[in-house]
């Protein structure tokens, strides 16, 4: 696979990430418009993450049997389905719907471009494509969250959904121009997958990984949004985040061959867990700014390592495998921003970071245990 055919399948990934980081700086408009809590605005990004975590099995099975370029094209068909139905939405109720669907489609993209780099890469160059795909999902999460923050203060928040439609539409077009690496072998099976320890093992660290990364990302533009700080500033703000992204995996990258892996990622999880202290202690622009800009970081030097995890596991079952992997992540992610709710509704936002950092630091130290262990049986 030669690098410049990664980016027809990364213009998904693009899109994927703006779809999900555009939700996030609409919550106080939706909540206006609506007429219901800010809290339950949130709920938004409930149902995208439930639906996302869901449907990851049934998309790694799809994959495996269609090939994971037609997997992401109905994917990202039933993406613009939702994104559609997201403007036209009158009622939360209808809001949530419709972003369960565009989460049930958009869940089919990231895991198949992982699984589509497993497939055509020797594991070696494995590591510098995901920090490629990451770079990208960064640069569609801040372009999300500071397109819809400009958006939402110009025209409100239905514009946001339309450009995540529009952008649906583009990665569908762009599929034409990816080619599937050939695969040995037949297709591997859910029963399969979950046979291997290390995939239970690594669903089970993503599920923790996915409630208090992702679930607790969701709840840093309602922490701006309500001590009034503006929609634009906000987005401006969490963009750093992608911003952060780009600038580590350049660093990661110009590293690469002389940082080991465990030391990589007890450095990324440790600067998530200096992301939720720093909103703890701070919980408005400057802590939340500080931990836009940790969590970078924590993508390209945590997260990313252990995709790649995901990639070895199970060669035979790479789809399910996967599919569990992303999958427990953003169950993982939904439970979190459930749970969080009421703190985050009860004013308790130094609470609920605080625990956040707790918990961050519990899956940093597990996950080096457990990826130091594998590397150790296969030496």
């Amino acid at each position: 696979m030669q690098p410049v055919r990664r980016w027809p399948a990364f213009v998904g990934v693009f899109a994927a990430a703006f779809d999900n980081f555009a939700m996030t700086p609409l919550v106080r408009a939706i909540a206006t418009e609506l007429r219901v809590e800010l809290g339950e605005a949130t709920g938004i990004a409930t149902a995208y993450y439930l639906a996302y975590g869901l449907m990851q099995l049934p998309w790694g099975l799809a994959s495996e049997r269609l090939g994971r370029v037609t997997a992401m094209r109905l994917g990202l068909a039933l993406a613009l389905v939702g994104a559609l139905a997201s403007v036209a939405a009158q009622t939360l109720e209808q809001l949530l719907v419709a972003r369960f669907v565009a989460g049930v489609g958009m869940a089919s993209v990231v895991p198949a471009v992982i699984a589509w780099i497993g497939d055509g890469l020797p594991e070696q160059e494995r590591q510098g494509a995901a920090m490629e795909m990451n770079a990208v999902y960064a640069l569609g999460s801040a372009t999300g969250v500071l397109g819809a923050g400009v958006l939402v203060d110009l025209h409100g928040w239905r514009p946001g959904f339309v450009a995540a439609g529009l952008l649906a539409m583009l990665a569908l077009a762009a599929t034409a121009l990816v080619r599937s690496p050939p695969r040995s072998g037949r297709s591997g099976s859910v029963r399969e997958a979950y046979a291997v320890p290390a995939v239970r093992r690594l669903a089970a660290i993503a599920l923790v990984e996915g409630s208090v990364l992702f679930g607790l990302f969701a709840f840093l533009a309602p922490t701006l949004l309500r001590a009034g700080v503006s929609a634009a500033r906000t987005g401006l703000l969490i963009a750093g985040y992608g911003v952060s992204v780009a600038i580590w995996s350049q660093v990661a990258r110009r590293l690469a061959g002389r940082v080991s892996v465990l030391r990589s990622m007890s450095v990324g999880g440790g600067l998530l867990v200096v992301s939720w202290v720093a909103v703890a202690l701070s919980p408005g622009p400057v802590g939340v700014g500080i931990a836009a800009g940790a969590m970078g970081a924590t993508i390209v030097l945590f997260h990313a390592n252990l995709q790649v995890w995901a990639t070895t596991t199970a060669p035979h079952a790479r789809g399910p495998a996967i599919a569990f992997f992303s999958g427990s992540l953003f169950v993982g992610a939904s439970l979190g921003t459930r749970l969080a709710r009421p703190v985050f509704d009860a004013g308790e936002v130094r609470l609920l970071f605080g625990v956040g950092a707790a918990v961050a630091l519990l899956v940093t130290v597990v996950s080096v245990l457990a990826r130091e262990r594998s590397l150790r049986v296969r030496g």
